[in-house]
């Protein structure tokens, strides 16, 4: 194969497969936090840029990853040649956190009606966490187990409400996990 062709692939599947913003950002998450774990600073800084890119940011109690991974990689040697790309205001946000055995998060989110919804959670891999999606009267909107890189629910509120997103480790180990929703 050519290789220009080789390397025009990804993007031309991309431009005509769009993702859904917190697919990409998930899937940066996701691949970040493998660059962290094997100590790669040049995937961390692309994942940081892409995390930029998207307009991605940590909610009220995170850590920005982007900027963690960036001032990983640089003190790595890595450098980065291109401006930061600033984004959107509005947009993907996600959370950090880690789950003791038997441990659950449970945390609650405004969804619009008509908009679609999304939340992925990217769990270290090899960990025993589930996530499940509920609407106030308690009905379950998604539930699922998750495996690396990552399990999304999505759907489409027919009213604006509130939900309760809970993640469980039913593990015998601590899990770190990221959680990632629009």
């Amino acid at each position: 194969m050519n290789p220009l062709l080789a390397l025009a692939a990804p993007m031309l599947l991309a431009a005509a497969h769009p993702q859904e913003p917190v697919d990409a950002v998930s899937l940066a998450v996701a691949r970040g936090a493998a660059a962290e774990a094997a100590g790669d600073g040049r995937a961390m800084l692309d994942a940081a840029r892409t995390l930029e890119a998207l307009g991605a940011r940590p909610d009220s109690e995170g850590a920005d990853l982007a900027k963690h991974w960036r001032a990983l990689a640089q003190a790595q040697g890595v450098r980065d040649k291109a401006p930061p790309f600033r984004g959107r205001a509005l947009g993907p946000a996600y959370r950090q956190g880690v789950l003791a055995p038997g441990a659950s998060l449970a945390t609650e989110q405004v969804f619009l009606a008509g908009q679609k919804a999304v939340v992925a959670l990217v769990p270290e891999p090899a960990r025993a966490l589930n996530i499940r999606i509920q609407s106030r009267d308690r009905k379950n909107i998604c539930e699922r187990a998750a495996a690396a890189p990552r399990v999304s629910c999505a759907w489409l509120p027919l009213f604006t409400s509130r939900v309760e997103i809970r993640v469980v480790n039913q593990g015998p180990s601590s899990a770190r996990y990221y959680l990632v929703s629009n």
